[in-house]
């Protein structure tokens, strides 16, 4: 029956809401349990977004424990959602390790209560004890969860509040009020045991949950009740009574106090007096305050029975500020028509007054009664049943939007909440923005907007209002996406300012509204205005009131070549870069080593990019490379960011994605960018440059790159010189190489010393191989001068060998010892005793001496000689092949004269024998002719064959002079066999002798120079055998015509006109044998006149001196007369000869002055590269005219570019290109490829000096392939 009755009740309840005005209604079915029991709604709350959670208890009814109900030990919350959508969420009190007494409900208090702290977490508070048996052992704790149910943290209140009177442990004593901002915590106020103070404690939750403790302090009391509250500034205030006895019993005066608390500051402000009764109060009804929406600051609403008055309450409104100053009080009295009732201020003006009473034979339901008063006391309805019933709780929440949520008696496994709105006073301000301090806005409220018109955003309010500083006004994205946050204190106002007293203007950048169809609303803080004449913050705007959208993309495509460029390079990914600043350089400093920290890094940070744009993750991408930024001090990174192209034509053009990742960061302190752990890293001063396409950068410079070496190779074409190109080449290398050193080798760590090192120690390596090349050639001696040298010192030897030949000095152990023919005298002490005389020593001792000398000095000759030979043997390496090559033509020439084949196939074979022939000697003449082109080339063949002959006699020579000192020591052998440890003085043998050997094998080596001669001769006799022949052939062939073959009448035409080519080759070499011919006679009357000329000094140094003028001008007379015909002879031999081209480099070098300055600068240049030597070969000649301008005067300049670099010359070169490769050209191509590798974007150089370097590379393997062919 008692079953049948409840279906009843739950049925007319049904009825009664489908029929009344209510706004909605929310029912929900719970999951039938194992043990059957009523879900119950026990408490609820909610979120500033309107978010409802419930708590459904059930009894449990194995656990009883009057006057307590202990429910099941589960923490059941529901979730209901503005959009109406409900999420289960039950915790076991395992699972959350609360102890059981805590589901132990008391008949006024719950162990267990919930609050909703900040978005999505939520505060448990409860109690742990260490004895449940002991009240004193109890402690106040609270847990940080997530309305996914996950567990964030967990932190001590305090010590839980016992009665001392009956030692009993009383629960939820203590109150949390929540922050008006919820970013800054939570009070709570908790009274101490056995004390009349209270402990106030300020809490923080972060953003990942974490709760901790900011700030504590205490206060006394002395009345009730207390009231706390979050004040509009930020902070809190504890409002509580104050009585002063007055003259009627039990009627006192009474004054309403408050302390004020700073968020975060434990030391309260106050008390300040808010309100003090002028007449006595019989009883303190009600305090209930609270923030307010409609007027300023905070409103405290005290009820009073005023005495004598007990039919009547009265209602006194405080307004007062967060500084704690009252700026309105009203009195309003109200019948007393409610018992226990209690007041509820609105969001949209007046008191919510409601009270509850038992429903008749039914615990499970109470009545609800209530009204609506205004600040004057007039009265309200609410829209639905009065009374109405709820269930057997009554816990009635009234939402931000004036919505009161009553629970409704549960019904078997449904339970419900009774939503309605209620009454607004000031509703005629409300238009729609959840703030009645707003009139209109810019855009309106569900307006379709065009971004690329919306610059500001503009509220206009009811009141004057001031900007505040550090309050921030947040446009987001559908999906809490945020676009841009502002507030007066970033960048001095410039995209917050007043327009007027009324009106505020926020500047929209262009990457705000960047995605088409999509919702936008704005969120302002609370304090982000204040009023302008009481100074006080004003309420902001929550959730998305304020929203718009976008209009949709215009997808309108238009023609022309401009658009399809724009559509080909949209269509493709842009690379570019962001620079860290101080802070974000540092952190980076600390982890570039680290690979995985590294790549972690990126990651990150382009997730966060994609966020803040926003786009698909995969759009902003990396490869991970990063560079120092050299112009910024201190030095800050630049990192690699780069944006793929679209997939379709409905995403965003890379364009547009990089114009709003360079505002964004631009903007960073105003976006998104700001925020984020790793893009807060970017510096907002460089933004996001994207790296223009290489070619497209740099096409100037590779034009005119290209037009620099057209001009190098015509000019090396022009002057038939390929160094001039490879010189030019070099020197851009060096200058390229110098300017990434000084500017772009800063980039990247470690890289600098190695490029600065391989800038400077290939120039001073080249310069080395410079300086030797040119100290080399200034130091060649003159062959003929050693000789002569050699001969004066071998006459001087042979002069005191012969002398000691007959007097023989040694030296045996501190003792000299003179031998005279056979008698041996002893010398001591430097004197010599003869025959029982004693004669001086030092004479003797100086002879030696100077003998040593002597020697020493043939041994330095002969060095200089030798390698002078070696030198010049290097350099006839030519002329030598040349001789060996004529040899096999002799032979050729002979074995093909002595065959006479009368056949066809036999003459055509000998025809073919004879053309190779020609070729050969074309070859041969085609070196002649080259060879011919180096100034005196000749005169070096006949002197080098005259020299040889010189150093074989010389040789021949000193070899007897060994013989005779060996003859000297056999003698001096008996000595040291007689007298023992004997110390001869060392003749010419040693090293003299062992240079003589280096000198004999050199002077082999020119065996085919000295034979060119001779196989001149047999060419030039085979020449005329084969004219002799060929006359004789043409001959037999007039007398009888007809008698050969006609076949056989061609091939010996054939034949005979490649022997006229045969012969013509021949007679080129007739001319070379002529040439050589003449000069040989020169060089041979030089030899007599000089042999002559010294006959005749010899015979003048036996003269007396007053006949010593006359000699000299027979002397000179001959000299003139020598000079003379000298010179009519090499007119003569120069006649017939093509103008030289070359010089020898050493001749080159010490004839010319101008060509000596030249040197000197070329030496240095050689210090880039060392090639710049060959340009000493290349032809070129500069003329500069003297210069006559005042006392300025210069000489005239003709130098001529005509050096034959020598042998050692271009083995040095070679040595320099072979280290070239290695220290410069691989070195720096290796250098700039790793610099590409690491940086994040490059220019011109790199790249050029790669290419340069490559080139260079080439050139130098070249140099050394032609080299080691032709050595």
């Amino acid at each position: 029956m008692k079953k049948l009755k409840l279906s009843f009740t739950f049925i007319l309840s049904i009825i009664l809401l489908s029929i009344l005005p209510v706004k909605s209604s929310i029912t929900f079915v719970e999951e039938t349990p194992k043990t059957f029991s009523t879900p119950r709604v026990l408490n609820s709350n909610f979120y500033d977004d309107g978010t409802i959670v419930v708590r459904i208890v059930r009894v449990n009814p194995n656990h009883k424990a009057p006057p307590k109900i202990c429910v099941e030990e589960f923490l059941s919350l529901r979730i209901i959602y503005p959009d109406k959508t409900i999420k289960k969420l039950d915790l076991s009190a395992v699972t959350l390790n609360i102890q059981p007494f805590n589901f132990c409900l008391f008949p006024t208090a719950n162990p267990i209560r919930f609050y909703p702290v900040k978005k999505n977490f939520l505060l448990i508070t409860y109690a742990e004890a260490e004895d449940v048996n002991s009240p004193y052992t109890y402690n106040d704790w609270g847990m940080i969860i997530g309305l996914d149910g996950s567990f964030k943290s967990k932190i001590w209140l305090g010590t839980s509040y016992v009665n001392t009177t009956t030692n009993e442990w009383l629960p939820a004593q203590d109150s949390v009020t929540l922050n008006i901002h919820r970013d800054n915590g939570f009070l709570r106020t908790a009274p101490v045991t056995g004390t009349n103070s209270m402990t106030l404690k300020q809490f923080k939750v972060n953003e990942t949950g974490g709760i901790q403790l900011l700030a504590e302090t205490s206060m006394n009391f002395t009345a009730t009740p207390i009231e706390t509250v979050a004040t509009m500034d930020g902070g809190y205030a504890i409002i509580y009574p104050d009585y002063t006895p007055s003259t009627i019993p039990f009627a006192p005066y009474i004054s309403i106090h408050g302390f004020f608390l700073q968020n975060g500051n434990p030391e309260p402000q106050g008390p300040f007096v808010l309100y003090q009764t002028p007449n006595p109060v019989s009883k303190i009804i009600l305090l209930d305050c609270d923030f307010t929406k409609v007027g300023f600051g905070q409103t405290c609403i005290l009820v009073l029975n005023i005495a004598p008055v007990i039919d009547r309450n009265t209602f006194i409104k405080i307004d007062f500020l967060s500084t704690g100053t009252v700026y309105n009080i009203t009195n309003f009295q109200n019948p007393a028509d409610l018992i226990d009732f209690t007041v509820e201020s609105l969001q949209y003006g007046g008191y919510l007054l409601y009270s509850r009473a038992p429903f008749p034979n039914d615990m499970t339901k109470l009545n609800l009664y209530g009204y609506i008063l205004d600040d004057h006391g007039n009265r309200y309805d609410w829209n639905i049943s009065y009374p109405t019933t709820t269930n057997f709780n009554g816990d009635v929440l009234v939402l931000p939007n004036n919505t009161i949520a009553i629970p409704q008696p549960e019904f078997q496994q449904t339970w419900g909440l009774l939503t309605t709105d209620l009454y607004k006073i000031k509703g005629a301000q409300d238009h729609g923005y959840g703030n009645l301090h707003i009139f209109n806005t810019t855009p309106n409220i569900g307006e379709i907007i065009n971004p690329s018109k919306i610059e500001f955003l503009t509220i206009q309010f009811y009141d004057k209002v001031n900007l505040s500083p550090n309050h921030n006004i947040t446009i987001l994205q559908d999906g809490g996406i945020i676009r841009q946050i502002t507030s007066v204190s970033h960048n001095n106002g410039d995209f917050v300012k007043n327009i007027d007293d009324y009106t505020i203007q926020i500047k929209v950048i262009n990457s705000t509204f960047n995605q088409p169809n999509t919702m936008y609303y704005i969120i302002m803080d609370d304090g982000f205005v204040k009023s302008k004449d009481l100074q006080e913050p004003i309420i902001g705007i929550q959730d998305n009131s304020w929203k718009f959208m976008t209009i949709k993309e215009d997808v309108t495509q238009n023609s022309g070549f401009s658009n399809y460029y724009e559509s080909q390079v949209n269509a493709t990914a842009i690379n570019g870069k962001v620079l860290l600043n101080v802070d974000g350089t540092d952190y980076f400093k600390g982890i570039k080593d680290d690979k995985i920290k590294v790549k972690e890094f990126f990651n990150n940070l382009t997730r966060e990019l994609a966020e803040a744009i926003p786009v698909d993750s995969e759009r902003i991408y990396t490869n991970y490379k990063h560079e120092i930024d050299t112009s910024t001090s201190p030095e800050q990174y630049i990192l690699s960011i780069n944006i793929r192209k679209a997939k379709n034509k409905t995403e965003r053009s890379v364009d547009s994605i990089s114009d709003n990742l360079n505002t964004l960061i631009k903007n960073k302190l105003i976006t998104v960018i700001g925020t984020g752990k790793y893009t807060n890293y970017l510096d907002e001063r460089y933004g996001y440059v994207p790296i223009p396409r290489w070619i497209t950068e740099h096409l100037g410079s590779l034009l005119g790159t290209i037009a620099l070496n057209i001009i190098l190779l015509s000019l090396a074409y022009w002057c038939n010189s390929i160094a001039i190109f490879s010189c030019g080449n070099a020197v851009e290398k060096f200058v390229t190489t110098i300017l990434f050193t000084s500017k772009d080798a800063d980039s990247v760590e470690k890289i600098f010393p190695a490029s600065l090192f391989f800038v400077t120690f290939p120039f001073i390596v080249n310069l080395g191989f410079a300086f030797k090349v040119v100290i080399d050639e200034l130091m060649r001696h003159d062959l003929r001068k050693l000789l002569k040298t050699v001969k004066r010192l071998k006459d001087d030897l042979v002069k005191d060998t012969v002398e000691e030949g007959n007097q023989s000095t040694v030296v045996i152990n501190n003792f000299t010892v003179v031998q005279v023919n056979d008698p041996i005298i002893e010398v001591v002490n430097n004197n010599t005793v003869n025959d029982g005389r004693v004669e001086d020593g030092s004479k003797k001792d100086d002879k030696v001496v100077k003998r040593e000398e002597k020697v020493k000095k043939l041994t330095k000759v002969l060095r200089e000689t030798r390698k002078e030979l070696k030198k010049i043997n290097e350099e006839l390496t030519e002329v030598s092949e040349f001789s060996k090559g004529l040899k096999n033509v002799n032979e050729s020439i002979k074995k093909n004269k002595d065959s006479n084949p009368n056949d066809v196939n036999g003459i055509m074979k000998k025809s073919n024998t004879v053309k190779d022939i020609v070729e050969k000697l074309r070859g041969i003449n085609n070196l002649i002719e080259r060879l011919m082109q180096v100034e005196d080339f000749t005169e070096e063949i006949i002197e080098i064959c005259r020299n040889l002959t010189v150093l074989g006699k010389l040789s021949e020579e000193l070899k007897k002079i060994k013989e005779l000192e060996e003859v000297i020591n056999s003698r001096k052998e008996s000595i040291e066999a007689r007298e023992g440890g004997t110390k001869f003085t060392e003749g010419i043998g040693g090293g003299s002798i062992n240079e003589l050997d280096h000198i004999e094998k050199h002077a082999k080596r020119f065996k085919e120079v000295e034979n060119l001669k001779s196989r001149l001769n047999k060419a030039v006799k085979l020449m005329n055998e084969l004219k002799e022949e060929l006359t004789t052939s043409e001959n037999e062939l007039e007398k009888d015509p007809t008698t050969i073959d006609p076949e056989l009448t061609t091939s010996r035409n054939e034949l005979t006109k490649s022997k006229e080519e045969l012969i013509s080759e021949l007679e080129k070499l007739e001319s070379f044998k002529k040439e050589l011919e003449k000069l040989e006679k020169l060089e041979s009357y030089k030899e007599e006149s000089e042999e002559e000329s010294n006959e005749e000094k010899n015979e003048e140094d036996d003269r007396r001196d007053s006949i010593w003028e006359g000699v000299k001008k027979r002397f000179s007379r001959l000299i003139s007369f020598q000079e003379k015909i000298e010179k009519e002879a090499k007119k003569a031999i120069e006649k017939d000869q093509p103008p030289k081209k070359y010089r020898k480099f050493s001749k080159w070098l010490r004839d010319y002055k101008d060509s000596q300055t030249i040197v000197i600068i070329f030496t240095i240049l050689a210090g880039v590269d060392i090639s710049h030597l060959e340009l000493l070969g290349s032809k070129l000649r500069i003329k500069i005219p003297s210069i006559k301008y005042f006392d300025l005067n210069t000489r005239n300049i003709d130098v001529n570019f005509n050096a034959k670099l020598s042998h050692a010359a271009k083995h040095s070169l070679f040595l320099g290109d072979v280290t070239n490769i290695f220290i410069e050209d691989i070195s720096t191509i290796f250098i700039q490829c790793f610099y590409l590798g690491q940086v994040v974007s490059f220019g011109y150089t790199p790249i050029y000096t790669i290419t340069k370097s490559i080139i260079h590379l080439l050139n130098n393997l070249f140099h050394i392939y032609t080299y080691k062919r032709n050595p």
